[in-house]
């Protein structure tokens, strides 16, 4: 399997409702460009079940290609990077690049760039969000508030994927399961013999702001075609 290019470009054209002034409009893109991402990629497991091509897209450390650089990572970017990998089938970790740090995703190529479609557009949207909610508050408001929206999203996200499964049959299902558990299991080795990643640190923030930015985002319903 490849990347699809044509999948890539619906999702372009959805996200690109994140210019639109309706928060709602734009949350129930971002919940489609992954509908699409998830469908796709569950059929394409389907489709390499007769194929006799390899594939030929391995799992790299992505380095090469990081979502974000900086003196000092926010953490509710570490926190959502690390939600839309899981999401994707991806690994993000953190990378010491000299007085730099960089947020990274290992992963295949196809499923790296489907996290970098969506982790744009929600840093636009989370933080236009943050500055809706939060006009003259600190930073430390502002990344409490982040996180919070960021945790409300995920549950929200995770309950589309199993949605996008609930679009095939059983009998789909029992064929594609094992690839998916195969693919997980290839890139839990990759990551276990070749990034050897230490504890990640529990993220402490303001509990208030926390609980603000989850409220905020829990009014939007990230359904495809939800309206809040």
């Amino acid at each position: 399997m490849t990347v699809d290019h044509v999948i890539s470009s619906r999702v372009r054209k959805l996200l690109a409702l994140a210019t639109s002034p309706n928060a709602h409009e734009a949350a129930a893109a971002a919940a489609m460009a992954q509908v699409l991402i998830e469908r796709h990629r569950l059929q394409a497991w389907l489709e390499a079940e007769h194929s006799t091509t390899p594939d030929l897209d391995p799992i790299t450390d992505g380095r090469d290609a990081p979502l974000a650089v900086g003196r000092r990572l926010r953490k509710w970017k570490v926190v959502l990077a690390t939600t839309l990998a899981d999401a994707n089938g991806c690994v993000a970790y953190t990378l010491d690049q000299g007085h730099e740090q960089a947020i990274v995703v290992a992963g295949r190529e196809r499923d790296r760039a489907a996290v970098a479609e969506v982790w744009h557009w929600l840093v636009a949207r989370i933080e236009w969000l943050s500055a809706t909610h939060g006009a003259g508050k600190d930073r430390a408001w502002h990344e409490a508030f982040r996180v919070g929206v960021v945790a409300a999203v995920a549950e929200k996200l995770a309950g589309v994927a199993e949605q996008v499964r609930g679009e095939f049959t059983e009998a789909a299902l029992v064929r594609v399961d094992p690839a998916v558990a195969s693919h997980r299991d290839s890139l839990d080795r990759f990551v276990r013999d070749h990034l050897r990643l230490g504890k990640g640190r529990g993220i402490r923030v303001d509990a208030a702001a926390w609980a603000h930015g989850w409220q905020a985002a829990d009014g939007l319903d990230l359904r495809p075609g939800g309206r809040g």
